[in-house]
Order: C-alpha cells, then structure tokens, then sequence
C-alpha cells in the first residue's frame, strides 16, 4: 500500500440544527482500502459520503483529496444517467455486465446497473458506494462483488448486505452518536471485535461499581464505629467522661481519619463509563389459526405477459403450510410480479381457506405518505394503541417520532413502518419482496431472527444471500418463463 493518501480529513464536523450527524478528528484513505461504512438508520452514512465526496459544506474541518472520486447513490435520476457523457464507455472492458443504456421505463435494476458503469467508466481514485447492490439480482450482485474486490483504488462502501461486506472489505468505519471508530478486517470480524470490546467494557464497568460500593459501605461502617467511639460507655457516670474523655475522642478521631481514607480512596478509583447500548431492535410476530390445508397457495397454468414479452409460461407452483419458501430470479423475471399476484389473489392462484396474509412490497405501496407513523399502522390494526407504540419502539420508532409524516420518511424508515403494520396485524403468512432494502444492518439481522423463529408460512425474494440461505428451507426458481422447485435450503442448491 502507497505511503501517501488519497483523501485526508481532519477535525470536520456537520450539523443539523442542534443535531450533530458527525464530529470527526482525523479520518484517512489510502489506495487499497476498502472500507465498509455501518451504523443504523438515521446515523448519517449518506451524508458523510456526501461530505467526502466533496458535495455538502462542513460546519468545520477540512477535507484534502488527492485524485478523482465517483459516488454510487441509493437513489438514480435516469436523465441524469442517459446525459452521461462516459457511460457507453461503460459497456467496454471489464464493465461490460452492467446495462449502458435505459429504457423508456427502466427499472430498478437497470438504474443501479448504469450507476454503477457511469462511476467506474470514470477510472476513479476513490468510489464512494452508497447501497449500490439495491434492486442488483444474484448475478449482479456477484459481478460487483468481483469489481469491488479488483478495484485498485480506495473505497468506502455503504451496504446493507453482509456477505459483501465480508467479501469486499478490509477495514469497517462505525458511525454512531457522531462519532466515528474504525477497525481493522472485514463485517464479521468487526462484530466479533465490537462483542468483545462490549463485553470487557461491560466487566470494566461492574467491577469498578462493585469496588467503589465496597469502599463506600467500609467508609459508612468505619464512620459508625467512630460516632459510638465518642459517646462514654454506659457503665460510666457524665461526670466521669468529662474528667476523662481523652480515649474515646482519640479513637473517634483516628476512626474518622480511616474512613476519610477509604472515602478518598472511592473517589479517586479509575472512572469506568456505562457502555451504551447498542443499537438494538426486537421483533415480535404472532401466528394466528393454522391453517387446514398443506399448501398455503397453489397456482396452475399460470402465464403473465406484458407489452408482448411473455414473463411466466403456464407455469405451476405450490407454496407448503409452514414452511420458509425463497424465490429465486433474475431482475425481470417476474418476482415482484408474481408476489403482487398472491397478493391479490388473482386466478389462477388459489389461496387456501383460513391463509391470512401480509406482503412486504419494496415499493412500501400500503403507506398512506399523508398519515403520520402512528395514524398509518392503527388503520390496519385491532391492537391497542399501547400496543402498537411498543411494537414501533422495538423498531427503534420512539416518543414524538410516531408523529413523523410517511411521506417525509427515509427508505428504511418506510420499511420499519410497513414491517410495523404486518406485526399489528394477525396473520399466519408473510409474502416478503426485497425487505432489506434501505434497512440497516442491526434491523436486518433482527428480521433474520425473527424469521428463523417465525412458525407460520414465508414467501421471500431477497438479494441478501446471507439471509436467504439462512432462513429458507425450500426454493422456488425462476428462469427463462418456468418456476421449478428444489426441496432444500440455499446451500444444497448451490
């Protein structure tokens, strides 16, 4: 790795209002770093990136970039995209996977893709990442995985996905309160580092309280004895102690000197503070009556065509009570599509009696963007308000926040809010499309949690391998017009 650093920054600090987002002392990037970017929702990663990137003003501080940087961002303005003077140079050389032109309409994935081959057709210095794997399908996701790990300049990578975390990273900034820790290794490595950090701090700690309780109660026990070392003995007359009263103010006298040791001693012990608590975000889910039958949804000669382009051919399928199903696919291969279907329950799916079911959209279509957090998941719920405000709590949704508009929320916030309104609801099957999409990480690994110990019925379509090979149980594959099924998790398949 080259001495000499490709971006310095020094003592910056962003403010919003009497928030502060960051408040950094001395960040560096050097050529061959790969940096992973976590901390929760709201934390401020997209606007530190924004902020090394050179594109918002600091409140104090200074960045010194030497070379060229590109920035990969969550959200794509296709105009901007299709005026990009390099990017059909994107389609030549190593690049040549990800999409150089737009469509009409495109979607998702194709927005991503032409993100992704406008920043490297530009032979930066330095990518700023910014959830580039959003709406990427398996294929993807693996070619940029490979890029990022051959990038021979510096990156800092924002991603909710944990394998490439893992993959591509070798250093893992943690942004939290505003503050900024680095580590050295990989995602996985830094959560084994943060745990044991936690857990000597967490010892640090009791032992200090322990120890200055100890001290504190000998003080209190000493100045005890010292106060009945004062008074005369009680076979003694008060005339008596008046003429000899000498012994027992020596002995109170040294006895108050001991506990005014000890006393000091307690005070100047080495301070240990409380560590804070991590982010943390539980999730409690319900199953209502089973249901009867062993398949929850079933379709048969299922074909979907749009604008002439026939995207599923009289295909079958079955969906087993009980069990956590993956949908595999291309983008545009009609996933989404399919769930939207289910959903709905349009022929030929046939939905079985007593199935309650609640589907996760990626496009968060079931938020009423005019209501408030709170207003929003009570019109879909019996559970009392109470209720429901604990339910948005363990979200990390608290206090005055169920007040926030929907539509004036982040993307991970939009999805905390629908995931809020399937938790209020009882139903004993989920249909989950993209879930971790904005999310963070801490919220994603509570959703795998929950998943795991979910009894119900699960439909999930996720570009997160990690967590489709950890909770799903049995596939549903999509490729070329068919759906076929393979009867085991993620790992056999592969």
């Amino acid at each position: 790795m080259s001495s000499s650093f490709l971006l310095k920054a020094v003592n910056i600090c962003k403010t919003y209002g009497d928030r502060v987002i960051f408040k950094i002392g001395r960040v560096e990037l050097y050529r061959g770093e790969r940096i992973g970017l976590v901390g929760s929702n709201g934390a401020g990663k997209s606007t530190l990136l924004s902020a090394l990137m050179g594109e918002i003003d600091l409140d104090d501080g200074s960045i010194d970039t030497r070379g060229f940087a590109s920035m990969i961002r969550q959200e794509q303005d296709p105009d901007s995209l299709r005026s990009s003077d390099v990017l059909e140079d994107a389609g030549r050389g190593r690049e040549s996977f990800l999409a150089t032109t737009l469509s009409a309409r495109p979607s998702g994935g194709e927005l991503t893709r032409a993100a992704i081959a406008e920043a490297l057709a530009r032979k930066p210095d330095i990518i700023f990442a910014d959830e580039p794997t959003t709406n990427l399908d398996m294929e993807g996701i693996d070619r940029l995985r490979r890029l990022l790990v051959s990038f021979n300049g510096a990156l800092v990578l924002v991603s909710h996905d944990r394998g490439l975390l893992d993959d591509v990273c070798n250093e893992i900034w943690e942004l939290e309160n505003g503050s900024l820790r680095v580590f050295p290794g990989n995602y996985s490595e830094w959560l084994v580092q943060r745990q044991r950090e936690r857990d000597l701090a967490s010892s640090e700690y009791d032992e200090f309280r322990r120890e200055r309780r100890r001290l504190m109660d000998a003080a209190r026990r000493v100045s005890d004895r010292a106060g009945r070392a004062g008074r005369p003995p009680s076979r003694m007359s008060r005339s008596e102690a008046r003429v000899n009263p000498g012994k027992g103010l020596r002995a109170q006298g040294a006895l108050k000197a001991t506990a005014g040791v000890i006393s000091k001693r307690a005070e100047t012990l080495e301070k240990k503070e409380r560590p804070l608590d991590l982010p943390e975000i539980k999730m409690a889910l319900g199953v209502s009556s089973r249901i009867a039958s062993d398949f929850a949804i079933r379709a048969s000669g299922l074909t979907v065509a749009f604008d002439g382009r026939t995207i599923l051919n009289d295909v079958s399928f079955e969906v087993r009570t009980a069990k956590r199903t993956i949908l595999l696919g291309p983008n545009g291969s009609g996933k989404t599509t399919l769930f939207d279907m289910i959903a709905q329950g349009r022929p030929p799916i046939r939905i079985a009696p007593g199935a309650r079911i609640g589907y996760f959209s990626q496009r968060h279509e079931s938020l009423n963007l005019s209501r408030s957090i709170l207003e929003d998941v009570r019109s879909g719920s019996d559970l009392p308000e109470d209720e429901i405000r604990t339910i948005l709590a363990r979200l990390g949704i608290k206090g005055g926040d169920v007040h926030k508009r929907c539509g004036n929320l982040s993307g991970g916030e939009r999805a905390k809010v629908v995931f809020a309104s399937l938790f209020a609801s009882n139903l004993n099957t989920l249909i989950l499309d993209e879930p971790t999409n904005h999310i963070d990480l801490y919220t994603t690994e509570a959703l795998e949690a929950l998943l795991l110990a979910w009894k119900g019925t699960l439909v999930l379509a996720s570009h997160d391998m990690r967590l489709a090979g950890s909770v799903g149980d049995r596939l549903l594959i999509i490729n070329g017009g068919k759906i076929r099924t393979f009867e085991g998790p993620l790992a056999e398949y592969e």
